[in-house]
């Protein structure tokens, strides 16, 4: 049961090896960069259940040879990732121009930014699809069987609209909301601590990734025999790059186009691993749309659902 965690945890281990190991001699010198730096920021909300200290590594060395390949100079804050407050204060005030970020956080700031050119994973593999699953052999039927039961929660980067999907799945069956529909809500950043519970019965229903329990059930057939999905989400973006409105320098084309040729790149390859992601392109802003009609729905949901919550508690 634990051999994709196993996998996951070497896999990042080599991935940073061979990125910290080929650095030094590779690298080939600057020439005179083309215009100004370009101001990047990446959201600390990206970064869940790997070592910050890697990460950082990661991605400053990815970023040297992105400068080399682009010819301008890239430059980040001193501890690479950002929070959601300082991301969301530096597009206001434009210091920055370009952004890795959560559509959550987007949706507070996207009137600075500019979304006919979002970078963000290729369809369908790399969309993100939620699933709340339960045991064949547990009764429950239909939404209403889980009241107060146990759930538990994949908390990891990509799963920033979950809470939102799942408060309007019982906003649709008038329930109460999520914390006093069920007797108890835990999360784990392990996509194994989630649905294990579940098979095991110590939880009754767990919302995580469609692709980690995918994964799950080819190591562990016996997972997919015994939990069924109860509801899936639409399939998503949830996390991107996107420039600042304001943002128009040289290398903004050539920027977008190293990210699209990650896979073509052992560096682009190795980061990929690191971060666990597949293989980015360009999109437009319909990519968003499914994921922001879920945020904009619980926003109204809990507009008309009042301080007491909704009725079916």
């Amino acid at each position: 049961m634990v051999q994709a965690a196993g996998r996951s945890a070497l896999s990042r281990r080599q991935a940073m090896a061979l990125l910290l190991g080929g650095a030094g001699g590779s690298l080939r010198a600057l020439s005179p960069p083309d215009g100004p730096p370009v101001r990047l920021a990446v959201s600390e909300s990206l970064i869940t259940d790997v070592n910050l200290n890697d990460a950082r590594a990661t991605m400053l060395v990815f970023l040297k040879r992105m400068m080399a390949d682009l010819n301008v100079t890239i430059t980040v804050s001193p501890g690479v990732f950002d929070s959601t407050e300082e991301i969301l204060r530096r597009a206001r005030s434009g210091q920055l121009d370009v952004v890795a970020l959560n559509v959550v956080e987007y949706r507070q700031i996207a009137d600075m930014l500019d979304s006919t050119q979002i970078i963000a994973e290729a369809a369908p593999l790399g969309l993100e699809t939620y699933t709340l699953l339960v045991k064949k052999t547990s009764g429950v039927r239909d939404l209403g069987d889980l009241r107060g039961r146990r759930l538990t929660m994949l908390r990891a980067p990509k799963m920033c609209v979950a809470p939102a999907w799942l408060f309007n799945l019982l906003a649709a069956g008038h329930f109460a909301p999520t914390e006093q529909f069920f007797s108890s809500v835990t999360s784990e950043t392990k996509v194994s601590r989630v649905v294990l519970p579940v098979f095991f019965g110590q939880a009754d229903a767990c919302v995580t990734s469609k692709r980690g329990f995918d994964t799950m059930c080819e190591l562990n057939p016996q997972v997919a025999r015994e939990l069924v999905p109860l509801a899936s989400s639409p399939a998503m973006v949830v996390t991107f790059y996107i420039f600042h409105k304001n943002y128009r320098g040289l290398s903004r084309d050539r920027f977008a186009k190293v990210y699209a040729d990650l896979p073509s790149s052992a560096a682009g390859r190795q980061l990929a691993t690191f971060f666990q992601f597949e293989n980015l392109v360009v999109h437009d802003a319909a990519c968003l749309e499914p994921s922001l009609a879920i945020l904009r729905t619980a926003e109204h949901n809990r507009l008309h659902a009042g301080p007491a919550g909704r009725r079916g508690a």
